[in-house]
């Protein structure tokens, strides 16, 4: 069975990079955040939405494993898929590649919190089926 991933093209700007003149890993941390936006816009509830309803979308952990630097002028490609979905949270894992080479991979779980009261907040049976594409059902043999 197949799931639907989140597909980005990425530039390096020379602000990107740093004194050791490669990719900072601040960056890293802009193109996981750019590719979980872009999630949201992809199963039509951006993120202006969900504040709207009183729900934001928060990190609770991050982890990158960084497998080759990237230097200004490599092509950078993001991909994103679920590979947890529960009531009120979600793993979400990235390869970012450069042509064929694994630069780096990401795990990070994410909560959906009410922004009043700053609790867990469940995902509506609607919001679930619209995430559910996504999740895949084991880890692709390309991140770990």
């Amino acid at each position: 069975m197949t799931h639907r991933t989140v597909e980005l093209d990425l530039e390096i700007y020379t602000f990107d990079i740093d004194f050791a003149a490669h990719v900072s890993n601040i960056t890293y941390i802009r193109w996981l955040e750019i590719a979980r936006l872009q999630l949201l816009v992809d199963i039509g509830i951006p993120t202006h939405d969900l504040l709207e309803r009183g729900v934001a979308p928060v990190l609770i952990r991050t982890e990158i494993d960084y497998r080759r630097p990237l230097v200004l002028g490599d092509p950078v490609h993001i991909s994103l898929w679920l590979t947890e979905l529960r009531a009120a949270s979600a793993i979400l894992e990235f390869a970012i590649t450069s042509g064929e080479q694994l630069a780096a991979s990401a795990v990070q779980r994410g909560l959906f919190v009410n922004t009043a009261t700053g609790r867990p907040s469940r995902l509506t049976p609607d919001d679930r089926a619209r995430f559910e594409p996504y999740v895949a059902v084991s880890t692709p043999d390309l991140v770990r």
